[in-house]
């Protein structure tokens, strides 16, 4: 006495242990879309992280070489400020050109 294949589908839904799987599958398929979800957000959360530590990293580079900038910055002006100075022109003039006033004597020592 075989049943259709109707009658078996009618009959297998009857049966309480048919219902259960049927709902156990759809938890498992539910529970895996959540921890496929879960590690999607963990990997944008860590490329997120990665991204801003590198950009922290370029910004302390930067910094870095802003101060640098800004002292030869600074040592640029106080020679500007030096040679507006007379008297530091006439110290840099008889020492790297080695030139002297009219009627003035030098007198050089070798060691």
């Amino acid at each position: 006495m075989g049943l259709g294949k109707k009658e078996a589908k009618r009959s297998r839904a009857n049966f309480p242990r048919y219902r259960e799987e049927s709902s156990y599958n759809m938890y498992r398929f539910i529970s895996a879309a959540g921890i496929i979800l879960i590690c999607c957000l963990l990997v944008v959360i860590g490329a997120q992280h990665l991204r801003q530590r590198q950009a922290e990293q370029e910004l302390m580079a930067y910094k870095a070489r802003l101060e640098k900038l800004e002292q030869r910055q600074a040592e640029a002006e106080r020679e500007i400020e030096r040679l507006q100075d007379l008297d530091y022109i006439e110290i840099q003039a008889r020492n790297r050109l080695g030139l002297v006033k009219p009627n003035e004597t030098i007198f050089q020592l070798e060691d």
